[in-house]
């Protein structure tokens, strides 16, 4: 059972070290989120290691001391490891604060236990047990394990995530490897269970970046490109294009333009529901793509525009947008016709709005559209 044991924690040192070599060579990763995971990984390769010295130590019945300190240094450990993942993945420094309080109470009534032996204690045969209270380590790892699984469903929200399900399978895959070592302390299967769990959590966490633009946190051109391809029922499409962006960006300088694309994602992102997936398709332009057919989707995209002109009470200098949309019925046209036709919509709406601002007119959406609809006396092309 001891080599078995042994090899399990050679594979699992193993892992870790090529995780870490992987985080340390992703292109995506700015260096302090690489460092957070590795950080991660040496705890996680601390408390396993600390964990082997303890049940190795038990044969040696002179290491009762050494066999204390070793096991205090796994229980202290393993509750810290989801601190050193959370800051990569969300900026929430409430929950941070928490966890921190909750690992540092946890190391308190550790080292008092090494000590009264109320969580746990080794006999004078140098035998491990579990105490009493020892459910109180538990309830402080699992504690901080949900708040970490919780901060990222969170982040993965942010991101427009589908796969927000998959933190969930994520959390009772470890229930289950950490459960099995309750019930049976035999069975040594924690460090392996966390080390797999954090490899699911890292690849679903780089997922959501690859999917994600860096700049306006919307889903990227590729994320749109795979939508639209795989598209295959009733869907409403709304095209949005930033005006005069480029003349934006000569007269205030790109980082003006940086604030403006990122203003204007966040506006479009909090316009619209659950039901919709917003995309940063070009330098200026984005799609939101809404599941079924919206009964009106000019009253969604009037509170868009709506929306655009309350941040332009605290961001004056910031650009209006022009807007179309298209229903797209897979039995009844190609979805290019649909793109066309949200695009064609939205042209017209830009070059009415300039020939407007022209006569010295400035009218809201509603009723632009009202014109368009109408097909008045204005030859829009």
């Amino acid at each position: 059972m001891t080599n078995f044991y042994t090899g399990v924690l050679a594979v699992t040192v193993s892992a870790l070290f090529v995780m870490s070599l992987l985080a340390g060579n992703n292109a995506i990763l700015p260096r302090s989120r690489k460092w957070r995971f590795i950080i991660s990984y040496i705890l996680i390769a601390t408390g396993a290691l600390a964990e082997w010295g303890a049940m190795y130590l038990q044969v040696y019945s002179s290491m009762v001391w050494l066999h204390i300190i070793v096991k205090s240094i796994d229980l202290i450990v393993a509750p810290a490891i989801p601190i050193a993942i959370l800051p990569t993945i969300s900026k929430s420094r409430r929950i941070l604060l928490f966890m921190v309080v909750v690992v540092i109470v946890n190391a308190v009534l550790i080292v008092l236990s090494s000590f009264m032996g109320f969580i746990f204690s080794v006999d004078a045969e140098n035998v491990y047990h579990h105490e009493k209270l020892y459910f109180l380590y538990m309830v402080s790892y699992f504690l901080v394990s949900l708040l970490l699984l919780f901060a990222t469903m969170s982040t993965m929200r942010t991101f427009q995530s589908t796969s927000t399900w998959l933190i969930g399978m994520i959390m009772a895959f470890m229930v289950f490897g950490l459960t099995l070592q309750i019930v049976d302390s035999s069975i040594r299967v924690d460090y392996i269970t966390i080390t797999i769990a954090v490899l699911f959590l890292y690849n679903t966490y780089e997922d959501v970046l690859q999917s994600s633009d860096s700049l306006t946190r919307l889903l990227n051109r590729h994320t749109y490109d795979t939508r639209i391809t795989n598209l295959d029922s009733v869907v409403t499409i709304i095209n949005i294009d930033i005006d005069y962006f480029k003349q934006c960006n000569d007269t205030y300088g790109h980082l003006f333009g940086d604030e403006v694309l990122q203003t204007v994602a966040r506006i479009i992102r909090e316009s619209f529901d659950r039901r919709a997936r917003c995309y940063r398709t070009g330098g200026d332009e984005f799609c939101v793509i809404i599941k079924g057919e919206v009964g009106n989707p000019e009253l969604l995209i009037e509170k868009l525009h709506s929306n655009m002109e309350k941040g332009r009470q605290d961001m004056p200098r910031l650009p209006f947008i022009s807007t179309g949309f298209a229903i797209f019925y897979p039995e009844k046209e190609s979805l290019i016709d649909a793109i066309e036709a949200a695009d064609s919509m939205m042209y017209k709406y830009k070059n009415l709005r300039k020939k407007l601002w022209k006569e010295g007119r400035e009218l809201p959406y509603h009723e632009i559209q009202e014109i368009l609809n109408s097909k008045s006396i204005y030859e829009v092309r």
